[in-house]
């Protein structure tokens, strides 16, 4: 993802996203989805996840990874928004599970510090 263009503030909602679809997402390959999402939203304003396309680069079976990305959509990291013109879905990031998990984050931080 090229991040170069991006404001300080997006900068770090975005790697907040993912570091807590990193953190929630602990199937497999549950922790790539939110990645993938971002970074085709940001070029095209949606993303298509393609399961046969993903589960022959990530080594495993497309019905493996649409419960990948079922489980994504489940835990609120991403959402459809429609379909395109070849009647795929596309998707979008729910960002604010980043600022959730920032918030959580700090929490315990201060409450480590204050220990």
């Amino acid at each position: 993802m090229d991040y170069r263009n991006l404001c300080d503030n997006d900068y770090e909602r975005l790697s907040d996203y993912i570091a807590a679809g990193a953190y929630s997402l602990r199937s497999r390959h549950g922790f790539r989805i939110p990645a993938l999402v971002v970074d085709q939203w940001r070029q095209q304003g949606y993303a298509v996840l393609r399961t046969n396309t993903l589960a022959q680069r990530f080594g495993v079976g497309r019905r493996t990874m649409w419960n990948t990305i079922r489980g994504a959509i489940e835990a609120g990291f991403i959402k459809e928004i429609g379909r395109n013109e070849d009647g795929r879905p596309m998707y979008v990031p729910v960002v604010e599970r980043g600022d959730e998990w920032r918030a959580q984050y700090n929490a315990r931080m201060a409450a480590h510090e204050a220990a």
